[in-house]
């Protein structure tokens, strides 16, 4: 299939024999969500660059376990899109049973939760201390690495002390887990259109029931980004509690 599109700036290439296409636009909400309008300093516009750029193959892991799956479960080709804040996998005919359907949609999440654990790993064999890479991804992305244990905290602070692991490919490894970690989770809301909302609407065939437990978990989270001055949260939940009261509603 051709996916080449007209709308000048956009990236076409084929990856695992899938065609993805990635519009310009996703760059440019990226470098806002990494802090691009906050730069006033090389090392600010480094770290957005490194947000970036790890920003946007956790995208591309997250569509590919979508497509992945999309094409075993189906045996079709299917086309990976993305644009603005996220991606957008299309296959000519949806999965036909609702197991199929779970399996496709959990395929998204899971694939970015993947990343980020290959990550740890390529980390943990970086610094000699595959179990040190792994606990910094289950504990960097919460804030919690004073929770790790002192052996693998010490694997860690070592190696950047002797200058095996420089502090900026450090940056690197724990911005790609933070995006892959959150961005999973974020999705596996139970809130339409994500993919927590389809999981939820595949188990229940519902779509009224699906939309309620979207608008509640959704207002949830609006409540507690505006007790917590998070405003682009509230923006962006806000619109997706409104989508779920559509989808009510319709």
């Amino acid at each position: 299939m051709n996916t080449q599109h007209s709308r000048k700036g956009t990236l076409n290439f084929t990856l695992w024999g899938i065609p993805v296409s990635i519009d310009p636009s996703s760059w440019v909400v990226l470098a806002l969500l990494g802090g691009g309008l906050g730069i006033s300093s090389g090392t600010d516009l480094l770290q957005v660059a490194i947000f970036v750029a790890m920003g946007m193959l956790s995208l591309l892991a997250h569509e590919m376990g979508h497509a992945l799956m999309g094409r075993r479960l189906t045996g079709q080709q299917p086309i990976i899109t993305i644009a603005m804040m996220g991606g957008l996998t299309i296959l000519p005919t949806a999965p036909y049973t609702r197991r199929d359907q779970f399996l496709f949609t959990a395929a998204g999440p899971l694939g970015g939760l993947a990343l980020g654990l290959l990550a740890a790993i390529i980390m943990g064999l970086h610094v000699g201390d595959i179990g040190a890479g792994i606990s910094f991804y289950l504990h960097a992305p919460f804030g919690a690495i004073e929770s790790m244990s002192p052996e693998n905290f010490v694997s860690i602070a070592t190696a950047v002390q002797d200058g095996i692991l420089p502090i900026a490919v450090l940056k690197v490894y724990e911005i790609l887990m933070l995006i892959c970690m959150w961005w999973s989770i974020f999705n596996l809301l139970p809130v339409l259109p994500l993919d927590g909302g389809h999981l939820l609407y595949t188990l229940t065939d519902n779509i009224k029931l699906s939309s309620i437990i979207g608008m509640a978990v959704g207002g949830g989270v609006v409540l507690y980004a505006i007790t917590n001055g998070m405003w682009f949260m509230t923006i962006l939940m806000g619109y997706l509690t409104y989508l779920n009261w559509q989808f009510y509603r319709g």
